[in-house]
């Protein structure tokens, strides 16, 4: 009869002292953390703000050309061309407004979540 032995996958054995080690560290280190988080966080909402403001600005220019041309327009005709024109445009602009909104949100959360993940990061490789 033969017999075989079995290996089993060992967790790694990490000493109770060096667990309290690694969360003092963190402890020591999370108040930095929480502040450049929070300035990225701040800063990643004014620049939010700021390109919602800056496509507003963008539509209310084009709405008044828009308004000026078709009150100059010399029949129903070219009233119809300047709306089908302007639906077709606002639907293309539109979608790239919200495309570009969406990767600068994506980049200030990655901005705001950076400092906590490093800070995990480094306690797992402790």
């Amino acid at each position: 009869m033969t017999t075989t032995k079995t290996e089993g996958t060992a967790a790694p054995t990490t000493s109770f002292g060096a667990r309290i080690d690694g969360a003092k560290q963190i402890a020591t280190e999370l108040p930095g953390a929480l502040t450049v988080g929070s300035r990225a966080y701040v800063n990643g909402v004014l620049e939010l703000g700021r390109t919602l403001v800056g496509f507003g600005r963008e539509i209310a220019t084009e709405a008044g050309r828009h308004v000026r041309a078709t009150i100059e327009a010399r029949s129903l005709r070219e009233v119809a061309e300047l709306q089908a024109g302007w639906v077709q445009h606002r639907v293309e602009t539109s979608t790239a407004h919200a495309k570009e909104f969406a990767d600068l949100t994506h980049t200030k959360t990655m901005d705001v979540i950076a400092p906590f993940a490093a800070l995990l990061k480094q306690d797992k490789a402790a």
